[in-house]
This record gives structure tokens, sequence and C-alpha cells, in this order.
């Protein structure tokens, strides 16, 4: 008789790493499917993130820094930031890989899933097929976390709500690891609607000699749009680089799904569209959706009750404690696409000078200390009519 599996993960990413830990860890059996030859990024890959981030995190670090700048399109500010970092993403994924197995939990590579095992509106298990095998494994629970990659992604958005992204909301990027980078300290991020619109470009250092290069916006095409920047803008540290590596993807920048759980099936990630719209951001949502996710399946399953109802506690528990973010970003996304290079060019003039609003907006940027950097910016005049109405309301009714 086949093999049944408590908790089977679909995505070998940071979200489904996160979650084959944490049902693990709680005591399931767990199986996690990668359809590559290999977990984590395509290449090394660097986030950067703030110094309040997670223990783990911080065991990731590739570099720390002592500044950002930042690129208006016609104004440049350098922000001092010193609790920023540069994570190395393809790490975090080794050491939560590591725990997976310590824990049990199994991990197969080049295992595709095509599609979910439906019976009766209950997700039953996976369909996993490469060349000419093929082969049906059931379990418990699926756990979407196939990210929103392209094709076989977003299971539990097609299969189960019937549904697509909205192509207005959907970015695309690019990223290079580069080799014969000068070794600098700063982070660099470009905003610029010609090249990226609705979007942004970046140039962050990793380990001595190495650096990533990239961009994400909306109706580009990525490859293009990456090599046009990097001809267009003389980026002193990548005077003699060479890229030896890409990634490329896309990003539903939309906000999270309306609902992440289903009979039998839970989404986690990127595949439940638990991106920070302005960065782009996953990371920590991808880590703490995926402990909660794994938790609450191992514990619906120990009590006989994988249905929608039971599973929508975890739905309730990330949006109570990310809710606020997204909403937070989607309006201030919002806010900051109409008329975008003016607004950036206004920002960049009201905070020079100012290291306290840099900090805050650089907070913000990146989706930490979200509401308190908020309200610190919103203080100023200026900033609230930069923003908008709509922002400023979302703070006033709370």
């Amino acid at each position: 008789m086949p093999e049944r599996w408590d908790v089977i993960v679909a995505g070998g990413g940071t979200a489904g790493l996160a979650a084959a830990r944490s049902a693990s860890k709680e005591g399931g059996k767990v199986l996690l499917l990668e359809l590559r030859a290999h977990l984590g990024p395509p290449a090394h890959s660097g986030s950067l993130v703030s110094s309040d981030a997670g223990i783990l995190v911080k065991r990731a670090v590739a570099q720390r820094l002592r500044e950002i700048k930042l690129h208006a399109p016609h104004r440049e500010l350098t922000v001092d930031y010193d609790r920023g970092m540069i994570v190395d993403l393809g790490r975090i994924d080794e050491i939560l890989a590591a725990e997976v197995a310590e824990n049990g939990g199994e991990i197969w590579l080049n295992a595709p899933v095509k599609s979910l095992l439906m019976e009766d509106g209950v997700v039953r298990g996976v369909h996993i097929e490469a060349g000419g095998w093929s082969e049906n494994i059931r379990g418990e629970v699926v756990v979407d976390a196939t990210g929103a990659r392209g094709d076989m992604s977003c299971l539990f958005l097609s299969e189960v709500l019937r549904k697509g992204w909205k192509r207005e909301f959907l970015a695309f990027y690019n990223e290079y690891l580069m080799v014969n980078a000068s070794d600098e300290k700063s982070a660099e991020v470009f905003f610029d609607s010609y090249l990226a619109p609705g979007g942004h470009a970046w140039v962050y250092p990793l380990t001595k000699g190495l650096a990533v290069s990239g961009i994400c916006g909306l109706r580009i095409h990525p490859d293009a749009a990456l090599d046009e920047f990097l001809g267009r803008r003389e980026i002193k540290r990548l005077t003699r680089a060479v890229p030896i590596a890409a990634s490329r993807g896309q990003l539903p920048l939309e906000g999270p799904l309306s609902q992440t759980c289903g009979d039998g099936i839970l989404a986690a990630g990127g595949a439940a569209g638990q991106i920070y719209p302005l960065s782009g951001q996953g990371l920590q949502y991808s880590l703490r959706c995926g402990e909660i996710v794994g938790r609450v399946a191992v514990d619906a399953i120990t009590e006989g009750d994988v249905s929608k109802e039971r599973l929508s506690e975890y739905d309730r528990v990330w949006r109570s404690e990310f809710g606020r973010d997204f909403e937070i970003g989607k309006v201030i996304y919002s806010s900051l696409s109409v008329s975008r290079d003016q607004k950036m060019d206004a920002l960049a003039a009201v905070l020079d000078g100012r290291p306290g609003l840099q900090r805050a907006f650089v907070d913000l940027f990146l989706g930490f200390n979200l509401a308190s950097s908020a309200r610190t910016l919103l203080k100023d005049e200026e900033i609230s009519k930069i923003f908008g109405g709509e922002v400023i309301k979302l703070f006033n009714r709370r």
C-alpha cells in the first residue's frame, strides 16, 4: 500500500522549509517536494533586513551595513543605517533544511508537483510528474509553498480558488550575482519609473568580491530592464564586475489572498501573496507564516479534523500578526504609485538633512517597525501631503 504522509509541503523555498521544519518538530510525518535539483534560490541571493530580525536570520548574515544609499530620479540620499544587514537566502534555507532532516522529515528533489489530488472538494494529496515518471502521493494536509514564480506555482490559488493574480499588480524581477565587485558596507536602492515602474532596482554587497544587482517592476521584461539599468547607471562598485548567475521570477503585489486555507490545504509565502509591496520583501512573512502553518496542520491532524473551518486558525493567527502590515503597505504603495518619480524626488528633498526621518523611511520601505515608522513620517506636514489622504485616513481611524 502506498505510503501516506501527515503533511505534504509543495515547494522547497523559505516558506516551505519553515513549514516542514515546524510540522516535523511538532511530530508530524512530513514530506517536502521540490521541483528543482536543489533547495533555495538558483544562485547566491541577498535580502536587506534590519538587525532586529530573528535569531535564524542573524545566523545567515553575509554583510553588516553602515549605510543605505537611496537614489530618487533626480536626488540622492545617504542614510546612516548601521542596523541594516544583508542575509544570504541560500544559507537560511540550508539551516532550515538541516532542521527538517534532524526532525525526521523527508525532502525529495526533482519532484515537481503538477496538481492537487481532490476528492469531493477536499485536497487529499498531490500528483508529481517528471519526464516519464509520475506518482500520486497522499497526505492528511497539503501546504502550498510553491511561490509565485510562474509555472507549477500557486496551486491553491489556481486549483482551489480557481483564480489568478491580477496582471496589473504582477511584478517581474531579475537579479544577477556578480563577481569582482568592490567591497563596500552600503546597499543602494534606485527608484526610477522608466526602468522599474511600480518597483525599484538594487545593489547589495555579499561576501568579499560578490554583490547582487537586481530590478523589479510592473510590465517589464526583467532581463532587458536589468541590463539597461546597469548600462545606464554608472555604479562605481560594479565598474569591473561581471554577472555569473541570474535569478528571475514574478511577485504579486496586490496583497495576501482573501483566504489561505481550504479543506485539507493551506498556503504560505508567495503562494499566499504574503509579500510586502513597497520592497517586495517576503522573508519575515515566509519564516513566521511557515512556522504557524506547520503547527496548525499537525494540531488539526491530531484532532482528526482537517476541514477548512479547523485550518482557518492559521488564517486568523497570521492576519492578527501581519494583517496591519499588509494594509499599511498596500495603501502607501498605491499612494506612491501615482506620479511616483515626482513623489520620490519630493520625499528625498524633505528627508535631506533629517537622519531620524531618513531611518524611519528606510524602515517603512523594508517593512520593519512599520506602524511606528509610518507615524513618525506622517508627523511631518510635507510628508503627509506627499503620501496623501488615504494614508492619513488609515492612521486616523486607529
